[in-house]
Formats: structure tokens, C-alpha cells, sequence
């Protein structure tokens, strides 16, 4: 048995016996008050408690009673149903009314345990206990009206308990199922952090690492030795994309661990993107406006793989056009602007694939804002708002 296990039954027992005592200490009263003449002082401590004041059924039905309430966590219809027997046997004793209140307490466990339909066959129970203090009456007191008012609480109060353990049960599923859902939400929100990075990472890399291969091939045959630069761009590349790869890999397997501490690209790298495509022969340019300000790691990572995205839309799609980079700092934050001269015209259709929504994505998550589309002179740009550090406004 479990320390958990422990308490819990500790604590039934522990109710099961204050509310026998209770039961029998009522009983007992009744029975003394309910005597000829005014009571004498101290007659209700003094009067005996064996069996010659109760009736052994008293004693009987309080024990089976407080048994119902001692294993109601663990076997509650079982439990239930000795509680309510119990009840109805003591009642039958004499009893007081007390005694009912230990079958109540189990019909709550039951509800808070189970929905209706798995202990309704237990609903006849309630027979025995409106029956048995009227079991010496003539028609079971159904002349002097004692059925009637004993029928109308004793289900009343059944109803109650049973409607208290339902609502307990249903608020307990509730908010299981809410936990359940924030569990699933979280594990497909981090599914689709995974999968971006990787898009990004990849995505990137090998746009640069098809390009290089490119101009390799091309000159590979007239000028061999013009082909080395591409072939180290190539495997430096693809190397720093594999370091990036098991970093970012690392830091969603082991969030706790030293990977989660490493720091994440931010803008400080964008010359090694643009350095990236240049060794490829294409051409990108990196314009700066305003002061740079400190922004927050995630806004910061996130303008460096819309960036990056940019980039690669720009070697697919842009037809050998180069790029241009422009970063505006302001007071607000950053603005982003990647432009390209390639085949794309105003009005065109956008087409919004994985990279797009990936980058509207990342700039939501911290607040800001990406659009895209064709401009008005010809080529793609490619435009975000991004907000700096709202602490220190």
C-alpha cells in the first residue's frame, strides 16, 4: 500500500467512525429523551448502552454503515450497497435518522465515481430505507402519513448526494479533458516549431548548396580550378547547416538540458547569409537605417529566419536576380525588407506556400506583422514588422 493509499483510507475510516458514533450517540439520545417523564440530569450519560438500551440491529446496521464509508474510495458500488443495507437494518432497530447520513456519504463517492447508468441497479435500495422505521406501524405508517414524509426526505436527500457527485464528476472530466487538449495543443505546437526550424535550416542550405553545385558543374569542364571555390562553399555549407540542424534538434529533445542554452541566430549572423550567397555568384546588397537596438531573443531569431526564408524564395524563384536587404530600426522595433527584380509582376497570384506561412507564423508568435507580394516595378518583396522590447518603452 502506497503512502497516498494510506491517507485516503485512513481519512474513510476515520469519517466512518465519527459518524457511527454520531448515529449510535443519536439513537441513544432518542431513546433516552423519548422515555416517560422529564429526564433526569446526566440520564443520557448514565443510561446503558449495551444491548438492553439499543437493539442489536443498532450496532449491527452502524457497523455495516461505517464500513460502507470506510471502503467507499475503493469499492463504492460494493460500498453502497452495505451502506445502505446497514442503514436500513439499524433503522429497523429504532435507530435515529442520523443513521441515513452514511449511506448519503457513499452515494456521493458513487456519483463522483461513476456516471448514472453504471450503479441505477442499485437505485431498489432505496426501498429498505424508507420501509424500515415503519416496519411495527400498521400498512408500514402509510394511515398516519409517517411513509409519505419519511418517502419524500429520504429520496430527496438521495437525489441531492447523488446530484453533488455528479457535479463533482462532471467538473473533475472537465478539466481532465481541458488539461488533455492544452497537452495535445502543445505537443502539435511544438511539432510545428520542429518542423520550421528544419524547413528553415534545410530549406536554406540546400538552395545555396544546389546553387554552388550549379556554378561547379558549369565550370567544371573549361575551368576546373574556378570549380574548388564552389565545392568549399559546398561542404562549408552543408557543415554549419548539420551543426544547425543538431542544435536545433537538440534543444526540442532536451529543452532543460545545455543545448536549451546555446544561443539561437539572430540578425549578428546576417553576413553569413549574404556572404553565403555571394560565394555562389549571387548578388545581395545589405542596407542599415536608424541606430540598431537590442532586441528580444525571440523577436531577434525570428527577423533572422524571415530573412533566411527570404533569401531561399529569392534563389528559386527570383531567376538570378540578386537581392536586396534592408533593416530599419526604430523606436518600435525592426523593419525587414527583402526585394528581388525577378519575373514577378504586380497582380500576379501569391502563391503562399510552406515558406510564407512560415514566416507569418514566426512573426505573429512575437507580436508582429509579414507582407508579401509582387512590387510595382517588377520582383517580389518581401516586408515585416517586428516589435522591439516593450519593457523599456
Amino acid at each position: 500500500m502506497n503512502r497516498e493509499t494510506a491517507r485516503r483510507l485512513a481519512g474513510s475510516v476515520s469519517l466512518a467512525v465519527l459518524l457511527a458514533l454520531a448515529a449510535l450517540g443519536a439513537t441513544h439520545g432518542h431513546a433516552v429523551m423519548g422515555r416517560p417523564g422529564p429526564p433526569e440530569p446526566g440520564a443520557w450519560l448514565a443510561a446503558d448502552w449495551g444491548p438492553r438500551e439499543m437493539s442489536p440491529l443498532v450496532w449491527l446496521g452502524a457497523a455495516a454503515g461505517a464500513a460502507g464509508v470506510a471502503v467507499r474510495r475503493f469499492r463504492p458500488r460494493t460500498a453502497l450497497a452495505v451502506a445502505a443495507s446497514g442503514a436500513a437494518v439499524a433503522l429497523a432497530g429504532g435507530a435515529a435518522g442520523m443513521v441515513r447520513v452514511m449511506p448519503l456519504v457513499v452515494l456521493f463517492s458513487v456519483a463522483a465515481a461513476y456516471p448514472l447508468r453504471r450503479y441505477a441497479a442499485l437505485a431498489p435500495l432505496a426501498v429498505p430505507l424508507v420501509l424500515a422505521p415503519n416496519l411495527d406501524e400498521p400498512y408500514l405508517g402509510a394511515l398516519n402519513g409517517e411513509l409519505l414524509t419519511d418517502a419524500t426526505v429520504t429520496l430527496t436527500l438521495l437525489c441531492a448526494s447523488a446530484a453533488f457527485g455528479a457535479a463533482v464528476r462532471v467538473r473533475r472530466e472537465s478539466v481532465l479533458h481541458e488539461r488533455e487538449q492544452e497537452r495535445r495543443r502543445s505537443a502539435y505546437e511544438e511539432r510545428l516549431r520542429v518542423a520550421r526550424e528544419v524547413h528553415d535550416v534545410v530549406g536554406h542550405s540546400l538552395s545555396v548548396i544546389s546553387m554552388q553545385a550549379g556554378v561547379a558543374l558549369h565550370v567544371l569542364d573549361k575551368r576546373p580550378e574556378q570549380a574548388v571555390p564552389s565545392l568549399e562553399a559546398i561542404r562549408k555549407t552543408s557543415k554549419d547547416a548539420l551543426e544547425e540542424l543538431r542544435g536545433t534538434l537538440a534543444v526540442f529533445q532536451d529543452p532543460g538540458g545545455d543545448a536549451a542554452r546555446a544561443p539561437v541566430p539572430g540578425l549578428d549572423r546576417l553576413d553569413d547569409l549574404v556572404a553565403a550567397l555571394t560565394a555562389a555568384g549571387r548578388g545581395c546588397s545589405v542596407t542599415r537605417e536608424g541606430a540598431p537596438v537590442r532586441l528580444p531573443v525571440a523577436v531577434d531569431h525570428a527577423a533572422y529566419r524571415i530573412v533566411q526564408e527570404s533569401l531561399t524564395n529569392v534563389v528559386r524563384h527570383a531567376g538570378g536576380a540578386p537581392a536586396r536587404v534592408h533593416l530599419a530600426h526604430t523606436p518600435e522595433g525592426v523593419v525587414i525588407e527583402v526585394t528581388d527584380e525577378g519575373p514577378a509582376r504586380l497582380g500576379d497570384p501569391v502563391v503562399e506556400g510552406n515558406g510564407l506561412a512560415g514566416m507569418r507564423e514566426r512573426a505573429r508568435a512575437v507580436g508582429g506583422t509579414v507582407e508579401a507580394g509582387p512590387c510595382p516595378g517588377g520582383g517580389f518583396a518581401v516586408r515585416a514588422h517586428l516589435p522591439g522590447d516593450r519593457s523599456e518603452r
